[in-house]
């Protein structure tokens, strides 16, 4: 059995690193018992530190999110809809908690008292199939913050006071706390560690516990914001403000651009990662993350490495950069070489960062297509937690 060596993407930094190591680790252990997951950690050393970049922007304050038009329910399937719906609850997890300005209070719903109740207790004593979902990702201790966060929050005292209409507030609860956690883990840079299905087992059995009935979450309850609209390309109108935009994506891009001027530091890295691993424990699967994944295959290309069995990417561009030809150590048109190893590259439709290979590099790399259900940026790191992903490295590493 073979190890694996583990080269994380863009804008990554510890913790969130160390945590999708450890998730690695346990669902491998359990699929593929003995298996060593190497660190290749490069976030610190070879990225953009934080804060740098600012100075150049324009000299206008930093704006919110432009507004653009809702998007009608009946245009987006099931799992795109959810998708949608829970993009927008990643940025806005209180979204549910809001009554429109112009409805009334609901004064017929008197529940608030007791789904408090039961929240804080929850709280202090999550039951067993919630803990074990918490305890699966490491998040009890954030999890029981965002549930006192929603409880606390402006919308949250409101509807706990005023009510939100028969039947709905514990779930609007459970959906505000789950959607508080998984987006706060997103704006630190931590992977999403609960797959969708995980996700929606814990609102229901939240909403349980707070004494309700989970249902489905329809565009109908959201005001959505447009930005997660634009997401699946069914926006109506777009107005960018560049220091909005440019303070979004100004750390994920900046490694990027640094890497495409810079890139032979983290290559060697790779290499003498390889290098140590293998002498350790024989030829290694490596998986690559996205940008890490453009440095694995800019290293492979260039240099023969017998250390490396089976080059796996997850939510890669490296192909997308050779079509273009802005791929470093191949020249644009250029097949890979003989050397290169087996490649495996798996990618979700929903992730924006994610790219077929197979069209750029016939008979060399074989795509695998992977729905996390997650919307996108979550989709960009949904492959860890994924079942799916984790049984193709287990059968790789058992080859």
């Amino acid at each position: 059995m073979s190890a694996l060596l583990f080269v994380h993407g863009t804008g990554v930094r510890q913790p969130a690193y160390g945590e999708t190591l450890e998730l690695l680790r346990t669902e491998l252990a359990a699929l593929a018992p003995g298996t060593q997951v190497h660190d290749c950690y490069w976030g610190d050393t070879f990225g953009v530190p934080a804060g740098v970049g600012a100075a150049a922007l324009p000299g206008a304050p930093v704006a919110e999110a432009p507004a653009e038009e809702p998007v009608p329910e009946e245009e987006l399937g099931p799992e795109d809809r959810q998708a949608v719906v829970w993009g927008a609850l990643y940025d806005d997890p209180l979204a549910v908690l809001r009554r429109p300005e112009s409805d009334a209070p609901a004064f017929g719903d008197r529940s608030g008292p007791d789904v408090e109740h039961r929240a804080r207790a929850l709280a202090e004593n999550p039951p067993g199939e919630l803990a074990r979902l918490l305890d699966l990702a490491g998040v009890r201790a954030d999890f029981l913050a965002s549930l006192d966060a929603v409880l606390d929050s402006g919308p949250g005292r409101d509807a706990l006071t005023h009510g939100l209409g028969p039947g709905q507030l514990p779930q609007a609860v459970a959906t505000a706390a789950v959607a508080h956690l998984l987006g706060g883990a997103l704006r630190r840079g931590t992977p999403v560690l609960w797959t969708v299905g995980q996700r929606d087992e814990a609102v229901r059995l939240v909403t349980g516990e707070l004494g309700g009935q989970a249902r489905g979450i329809g565009l109908g309850v959201l005001v959505l914001h447009g930005w997660a609209a634009h997401r699946f390309g069914v926006m109506r109108a777009v107005e960018k403000r560049r220091a909005w935009l440019m303070t979004r994506i100004h750390p994920q891009a900046g490694d990027i651009l640094k890497y495409l001027a810079r890139g032979d530091a983290l290559r060697t890295l790779i290499k003498d990662r390889v290098t140590a691993v293998a002498r350790e424990h024989g030829p290694v699967t490596l998986l690559a993350h996205s940008l890490g994944g453009i440095a694995a295959v800019d290293l492979l290309a260039q240099e023969d490495l017998p250390g490396v069995r089976h080059l796996v990417t997850v939510g890669s561009q490296a192909a997308h950069l050779h079509e273009i030809g802005a791929l470093p150590g191949l020249a644009p048109g250029k097949p890979l070489p003989e050397h290169f190893p087996a490649w495996t590259n798996v990618y979700d439709a929903r992730d924006l960062l994610g790219f077929p290979a197979e069209a750029v590099f016939p008979t060399r790399v074989t795509d695998l297509e992977l729905s996390s259900g997650q919307p996108f940026p979550a989709a960009h790191s949904g492959y860890f937690p994924n079942p799916e992903v984790h049984r193709l490295l287990a059968r790789l590493l058992g080859a």
